[in-house]
């Protein structure tokens, strides 16, 4: 009771004292994304100007920051702020696309490519019109297979099968309606896990975003989240915790523990893990429910393809017990 009478106390202070002194100096539009920011610290709201949508300057430090959810009545997790024109991913998947991969190939039946009985890990993509550096539609969104995240995953899930994992691996798209992603891909997560049941790791593979509007800027980005090893440039990478999971404690010491191992067996190849205070991102629906950013939109598939026969011997190293 006295809870509910302080935030009626600080809601009726808002409306009284600070709204008219905002209201001022900003239209109706900027009124509503001021409250966007307030309300959901990690949404990136972008300004519609005319019929060009474009990208607002004001570029947040990860693409992680569209990745918002919360949770409502109706029961749709995520709340989503369209993020400008050149991250609108094409409304549909192309013939063109897949017949064009060296990587997606025919392993995959229905967009799923499973490389050993009751696997153990499954790989799949939120975002999964992700591209890289080197698109040549030059959009980091889009259904660019062979320069996308999936074909990230495809290495990586041939990385880790070489080492004795069985691994699902789909290449649904998750994000052609991009408000959706995430309840999208949490189904398909369900039908995959339904079917499969020895799965005990699974893990939502991204590329990260940066601000690289500048030729300038996108080389400091590159030269920033790329490393050497062996004398290969290899993109870094980090692990993303979703705070709003039950199972929270449980996936911060593991993502913590497998940024350790990284560290120490590859020093450089890791950032810090990134907590989002109002995610989940489907991390509670497995045991062991890793969200991956390999790379970012300044990196190229290259390099984010050669981080995956590291990646794949840390987790091999952290799982070793549960193979």
């Amino acid at each position: 009771m006295i809870k509910n009478k302080i935030k009626a106390i600080k809601i009726g202070f808002l409306i009284v004292c600070i709204l008219p002194t905002i209201s001022q100096a900003l239209d109706k539009e900027d009124i509503l994304k001021y409250l966007v920011k307030s309300s959901y610290p990690e949404v990136k709201v972008i300004d519609k100007e005319d019929k060009d949508n474009k990208e607002d300057e004001d570029n947040s430090k990860s693409t992680d920051n569209i990745k918002s959810n919360t949770n409502n009545i109706d029961g749709k997790e995520y709340v989503n702020v369209y993020v400008g024109e050149e991250n609108k991913p094409e409304q549909k998947e192309t013939k063109e696309s897949k017949e064009t991969s060296n990587i997606i190939d025919s392993n995959y039946t229905n967009d799923i490519r499973v490389t050993k009985d009751k696997p153990q890990m499954l790989i799949y993509h939120t975002h999964s019109s992700e591209t890289y550096s080197d698109s040549p539609k030059n959009n980091y969104h889009s259904t660019d297979i062979e320069h996308s995240v999936m074909s990230v995953g495809s290495i990586l899930s041939t990385e880790l099968s070489e080492k004795g994992w069985g691994v699902v691996h789909t290449t649904k798209y998750n994000d052609l309606s991009y408000n959706d992603a995430y309840a999208t891909s949490a189904k398909t997560m369900k039908s995959i896990l339904s079917k499969y049941n020895s799965i005990k790791v699974s893990i939502d593979l991204h590329r990260d975003g940066q601000s690289v509007s500048t030729a300038q800027a996108k080389k400091a980005v590159h030269d920033k989240y790329t490393t050497k090893i062996n004398g290969e440039t290899v993109a870094k990478f980090f692990l993303v915790v979703g705070q709003r999971n039950q199972n929270v404690g449980e996936l911060k010491k593991q993502a913590e523990e497998i940024t350790a191992l990284a560290e120490k067996k590859y020093p450089g190849l890791v950032s810090p893990v990134v907590p989002k205070q109002y995610g989940r991102f489907n991390q509670y629906m497995a045991d062991n429910g890793l969200l991956i950013e390999i790379g970012n939109n300044a990196t190229s598939t290259k390099e984010a393809q050669a981080t995956c026969k590291y990646l794949a011997e840390i987790l091999d190293e952290y799982y070793s017990d549960i193979k």
